[in-house]
């Protein structure tokens, strides 16, 4: 994980979540992890959720993480798309369902009794989740007079606060926008209609359909559609590019048309692509998920180039990128219990051409 969060007090905190929100800047979200104690060692993610620039997610070590597995329960909240590099503070709840009426809803929420941590960082490309290895013990969470599982359910709450800066806005260079763009979590992106139109063939057409009306719904993330115009305005360049802002951009870009902007994505994850790599933990510069990105697309030179990463590999790297210890499973052999592994979700969800090409690289050592 990229860091652990610094803490700030509990005043600070909810002194700022008390404020007057304004929705463009602060979220709030509560995850409910069932089946808790089925789960393996491996990370857990929650859903998405939008705040200001970015999209956010919690990810959780159910077994704990680095010197602290089996011992503690961690928690990261992630910025998913850094390329902004956002500075947020936030607090995160274990919430204690001790006294809760079974089934009832919504969760209540003890502030004497459950745990936080809180923190302000700046999300970026090195940095791009912050939190705590400690977080709670695992013997505390797993004591059922305790209430923090409630049939085998784990509830964690979020607040998410971002600091709103001015080259988050969309410069047009004095020019008066005459349309907006309307995205899924409810924002509205003012934008200039000759730009879209002159880059995109999806725009012309749209815009001619409409007749008169100014909003088109897009899908897409309101950090990716600030990169996007940004570029498209031409008044300030807009960030750097990195692996994890391509991995954001590159479904948008693809749909809409953008071809010039798509040109330059693809070329600049060829020419990073041995920064793609074997760990799962790293989800935007996991080779496979650009694999999988490069199926959905129908983008044949991006997953050629995958694959080629693949094959470069070593074959430890490779055992690693595709499969997965099963935890508590596996045959006695001279005394000792044989590690068992199976192959990773994210290589059995793709496509069963590409996932036996894969398959095709690894030598067999009877574990896969």
């Amino acid at each position: 994980m990229s860091g652990e969060s610094r803490k700030r007090s509990a005043d600070e905190m909810e002194a700022e979540c008390s404020q007057e929100k304004d929705p463009w800047t602060t979220a709030s979200f509560e995850w409910r992890i069932e089946n808790f104690s089925q789960l393996s060692c491996e990370p857990v993610r929650s859903e998405c959720f939008e705040a200001g620039i970015a999209t956010w997610r919690l990810i959780v070590y159910p077994d704990g993480h680095g010197s602290d597995t089996g011992v503690y329960l961690t928690v990261f909240l992630e910025a998913q798309d850094t390329m902004w590099e956002p500075t947020a503070g936030y607090k995160v709840t274990v919430v204690n369902q001790a006294g809760r009426q079974q089934d009832s809803s919504p969760t209540s929420l003890d502030a004497k009794k459950s745990l936080f941590f809180s923190g302000t960082d700046t999300f970026d490309s090195l940095h791009s989740d912050w939190g705590v290895s400690e977080f709670i013990k695992l013997s505390s969470l797993r004591d059922a007079a305790a209430g923090w599982l409630v049939n085998d359910t784990l509830v964690l709450k979020v607040d998410v606060i971002v600091e709103r800066e001015d080259r988050f806005e969309v410069d047009t260079g004095g020019m008066p926008c005459d349309m907006a763009l309307q995205l899924p979590a409810g924002w509205q992106v003012p934008a200039l209609c000759n730009a879209l139109q002159l880059a995109s063939p999806f725009f012309r057409g749209a815009l001619d359909d409409v007749k008169g009306s100014a909003l088109i719904p897009v899908d897409g993330s309101l950090g990716v559609w600030t990169y996007i115009l940004t570029d498209l305005h031409h008044q300030r360049d807009p960030p750097a590019l990195t692996l994890g802002s391509g991995y954001a951009l590159l479904p948008v870009v693809h749909k809409y048309h953008f071809s010039k902007l798509l040109t330059r994505l693809m070329a600049f994850v060829m020419d990073m692509n041995d920064a793609l790599n074997h760990r799962p933990k790293h989800p935007n510069t996991y080779v496979v998920n650009w694999l999988a990105l490069a199926e959905r697309l129908l983008l044949d030179v991006l997953r050629k180039l995958c694959l080629n990463r693949l094959g470069r590999m070593t074959k430890k790297q490779l055992q690693v990128a595709i499969r997965v210890e099963v935890v508590g499973v596996g045959a006695a052999a001279g005394g000792r219990m044989r590690k068992k592994y199976a192959v990773r979700q994210e290589v059995a969800a793709l496509g069963e051409e590409v996932r036996n090409a894969i398959l095709l690289l690894t030598v067999s050592d009877g574990d896969a």
